[in-house]
């Protein structure tokens, strides 16, 4: 099997697996009490698969950090599925009735828009061996991602 045919298996397992994992979220933290105005627009820029993708104005450039180096075609994997999560949330958003798009670097929000990010902080295939021999779980692929969301506001 050729590489990119290994990329390509690799991310469709990815996003297959993650369709049906289980979401656990970890923090929490609010920040206005307030009810916030409905946004006209809601950006979803890619997650980011490396420490250098993160943008430095964000609150999870310090979450960001290699614990190992990547190789290219990790890095490319990665960027493939952060990719692949910011099209399907944005879709999931649209669903709920709310105006959502998938941002690029050229995106700038405006007044009352929010804008959410992420970053890949791991990603493990599992063990294929474990999932068909004993089940019940065992050898599970896991996803692990940090997210932040922030609403542009007029300043007062």
């Amino acid at each position: 099997m050729t590489s990119i045919g290994r990329v390509v298996s690799s991310l469709v397992a990815i996003v297959m697996i993650g369709g049906c994992a289980s979401t656990k979220v970890s923090d929490r933290e609010i920040l206005v009490t307030e009810k916030a105005p409905r946004p006209d627009s809601i950006l979803i820029y890619d997650f980011a698969a490396t420490p250098a993708d993160v943008p430095a104005d964000s609150s999870l450039a310090a979450a960001a950090t290699a614990s190992t180096p990547q190789t290219p075609e990790q890095i490319e994997t990665g960027r493939r599925v952060g990719a692949a999560i910011a099209t399907q949330l944005a879709e999931k958003v649209r669903r709920m009735g709310l105006p959502a798009e998938r941002a690029s670097s050229h995106s700038a929000p405006q007044i009352n828009d929010i804008v959410i990010r992420g970053y890949l902080l791991s990603v493990s295939e599992g063990s294929t061996a474990k999932r068909v021999a004993i089940g019940f779980g065992a050898g599970a692929s896991e996803l692990s991602v940090a997210v932040e969301g922030y609403q542009s506001r007029a300043i007062r």
